[in-house]
């Protein structure tokens, strides 16, 4: 079963068929437009069936056999930057605060209380001077995979446009650090299946653009080697789409829903650094672009918006099955601070929650 829960702050429903004002994204190119949630009710949900969270929650009581599973998704994670930068640079908060557990201590009550919390690292963990031909490398050194271990992260994705950015051997020592403190990665040949409660989860990992062929191929395959281990749910995560646009372009769909039609159940993209909307394809959840999250690439972003995706999973035990999914979206920002990009993201509350909440809405009714 599956629905599309929309969550900011309470747990009261709307009706959509009310006034609509424009939103503001933080951003010249683009205006877009939504209905206005009364201040007093910040919640929205929009059923694909008729199941019932209260239902489930019951169940889940009186059935020990039943388990809630949660699964939280975040955008790009620069945790570094590029060695050109100067002034205020996540080097120099790093140095500032002496504490790994700053950057993340705004979104601790999200992570640290889901069962498994996943990310785009957009970058490397490594000491290596080599870098490769472009105009931005990011890197942090080693000790700063600390941050993601006491951010409560537990997964990412390498398959993005920065992994190679200090070549081979920063990429190798990158997996190497992570592999030290027990942190799953995908990208691209790699993936990994994750018990949680009894369910097998699948984590792939894949880019666009001149990579489309191969990343299809592999799906297919990947795909297939899963469900012959038994895994229950399968998450592709694409590094795909155009630089700061809201809209997922024509390949970015093609890819999504050739990912669902070849047995994916959710896919989640990165790389253009803004928000794009969730479509609903064939009772399955395509997240565009969660946009940034904790980004040491960009020292002051115009758009600081940001959500949390949550994957929701109710699984049967005793059939080895699951009976129900949902999804919640959290709105935040990517920083604490207005006036500049501090690398510590936080939940939005009261009226920017509800306005990123809006922003949202109307990015993902486009698509729907």
């Amino acid at each position: 079963m599956n629905r599309f829960l929309i969550v900011i702050l309470t747990l009261t429903c709307f009706p959509f068929n009310v006034s609509s004002f424009p939103v503001k994204n933080n951003q010249d190119k683009s205006e877009v437009t939504a209905s206005r949630i009364p201040a007093e009710e910040s919640f929205f949900l929009v059923n694909i069936n008729s199941f019932s969270s209260e239902e489930a929650s019951d169940e889940a009581m009186v059935d020990d056999q039943i388990q809630n599973i949660t699964i939280s998704f975040a955008g790009d994670c620069t945790i570094g930057s590029d060695d050109s930068y100067r002034g205020h640079t996540f080097h120099k908060v790093y140095r500032d605060v002496n504490d790994p557990a700053y950057f993340f201590q705004g979104v601790s009550s999200i992570f640290k209380n889901d069962d498994y919390t996943f990310i785009n690292l957009e970058g490397t963990f490594t000491n290596e001077t080599r870098k490769a031909e472009k105009e931005f490398r990011y890197r942090g050194p080693p000790e700063y995979s600390e941050i993601l271990k006491k951010g409560s992260i537990e997964g990412v994705s390498l398959a993005n446009n920065h992994t190679l950015d200090y070549l081979q051997s920063g990429y190798n020592e990158t997996v190497r650090v992570l592999n030290e403190w027990s942190i799953d990665y995908t990208n691209e040949d790699t993936y990994f299946i994750k018990e949680i409660k009894g369910s097998k989860i699948g984590f792939l990992g894949y880019k666009g653009w001149s990579r489309e062929k191969k990343s299809n191929e592999l799906l297919v395959k990947h795909v297939k080697e899963m469900r012959e281990q038994g895994v229950h749910f399968i998450v592709a995560n694409y590094h795909w789409g155009d630089m700061y646009s809201y809209i997922p372009n024509t390949q970015q769909k093609k890819m999504a829903h050739f990912a669902v039609d070849n047995g994916v159940d959710l896919v989640i993209g990165h790389h253009p650094h803004v928000l794009q909307g969730m479509e609903i394809y064939k009772g399955k959840t395509i997240v565009y672009s969660l946009g940034n999250f904790c980004y040491g690439g960009k020292m002051n972003p115009q758009d600081k918006d940001t959500v949390i995706f949550q994957q929701l999973i109710t699984f049967d035990v005793s059939k080895n099955e699951i009976i129900e999914t949902n999804c919640r979206i959290i709105p935040a920002s990517i920083s604490s601070r207005t006036d500049i990009n501090n690398f510590q993201p936080i939940i939005a509350e009261g009226e920017e929650a509800e306005r990123i909440l809006l922003k949202y809405k109307a990015l993902s009714e486009n698509l729907n």
